[in-house]
């Protein structure tokens, strides 16, 4: 038995790699650790603890996936059964999911467990890729949560009107581990940064950056990221002929180092749930662009000179806003100035006082420590 009032939590996402769901759920389990609470996190995707955002020692991680599964029906069975099992074995008091599949996977594994849940949706759940069945089962294990935690007003006013009463909008904290250093540059250094799939839309960038390229004779672009589609990405490069102002050097090896490679942040999404690198682009100071796509940018971007705005997916637009804000120097200067006072919005303090609300709220009344297991 642990002392009164300390939670024993299970964090649990799809994996551990570089993505802002990763980010956030290590942030919130050190703050919750450094509450004195008793934390866990599973991975359900991963075949090994191995994490790109590091935890103290006294955070267990760990890892159901097995590398020789695959997407099919009995694949998921069985995953849902080892963390069934697993947390039968903690008893935890409450378990916080991320991401839509998660979230069914933690609500069907929890039942009869006696032990509060909190479903954090990290995506945009209208347009992310998802069949029929995950489509389905999600609202109704939804209904099982404590609370649902969506990013945004406009996510949370989309939700079916019976669990717009449960749920509540935190957006993502940010959090840099010291300012970057970057080295001088003349305006034209472009970057980007995340999972080369269609959502991150930097096809679209790679579209608009000839004309850029055109424009303004210094202009470089830098995409961070890996996924699959870097084969078609690249493919794409050597067919516009501009592989030598592209470069796409893959995950950093630290989180943040992205942030010191560029003068612009370039946000081109096709969509998103509350894009993290844009609040981190932000808060180190980078002049910024962004598509005004669902959901985020326009939230985060909302005031006079934070940022420019482009219409969702208009290419021709976001070549001008490039060239604009590379060529217009004290435009760039304002953009960036204004990117800490709007990040402070996000502060750690500031989100995690709402997540620390929500927790309470979901295990009030509960017998902490003594969670079901049967």
């Amino acid at each position: 038995m642990w002392a009164a009032g300390i939670v024993r939590i299970v964090f649990i996402l799809s994996g551990l790699g570089a993505g802002g769901a990763e980010k956030v759920v290590n942030l919130l389990a050190h703050h919750r650790r450094a509450q004195g609470d008793i934390v866990h996190v599973i991975a359900t995707n991963s075949e090994n603890p191995r994490s790109y955002f590091p935890y103290d020692q006294s955070i267990q991680v760990e890892a159901i996936g097995r590398l020789q599964e695959n997407s099919g029906i009995r694949a998921t069975l069985g995953k849902l059964l080892r963390l069934r099992r697993r947390l039968r074995e903690i008893s935890p008091d409450l378990v916080i999911s991320f991401l839509t599949k998660v979230n069914v996977l933690a609500g069907l594994a929890t039942m009869g467990l006696g032990t509060a849940t909190i479903m954090s949706e990290r995506n945009n759940f209208r347009l992310q890729s998802m069949n029929l069945v995950w489509r389905s089962i999600a609202p109704v294990t939804a209904h099982r949560a404590a609370a649902l935690v969506m990013q945004t007003d406009f996510a949370r006013s989309l939700l079916p009107k019976p669990l717009r009463s449960r749920a509540v909008v935190i957006p993502n904290p940010v959090a840099l581990s010291g300012k970057p250093v970057r080295a001088p540059g003349d305006g034209a250094r472009f970057v980007a940064v995340g999972r080369l799939d269609k959502q991150k839309g930097f096809d679209l960038l790679l579209e608009a950056f000839p004309d850029v390229a055109k424009r303004v004779p210094s202009a470089t672009l830098s995409i961070f990221g890996e996924g699959p589609e870097r084969s078609s990405l690249e493919q794409q490069v050597r067919k516009l002929e501009i592989a030598d102002r592209v470069r796409m050097p893959g995950i950093t090896t630290s989180p943040g180092e992205w942030l010191a490679a560029g003068d612009v942040f370039v946000l081109s999404s096709r969509f998103e749930g509350f894009p993290n690198v844009l609040l981190e682009a932000l808060m180190a100071g980078l002049a910024t662009v962004a598509f005004d796509c669902p959901w985020g940018p326009a939230e985060i971007l909302h005031g006079d000179d934070v940022g420019l705005l482009v219409p969702a997916s208009d290419v021709g637009l976001l070549a001008k806003a490039l060239v604009r804000v590379a060529t217009d120097q004290v435009l760039r200067e304002k953009l960036a100035a204004s990117g800490p006072r709007v990040a402070a919005r996000y502060a750690k303090p500031v989100v995690f006082a709402q997540w620390d609300d929500v927790i309470a709220d979901a295990t009030v009344g509960r017998p902490i420590g003594l969670a079901a297991a049967s």
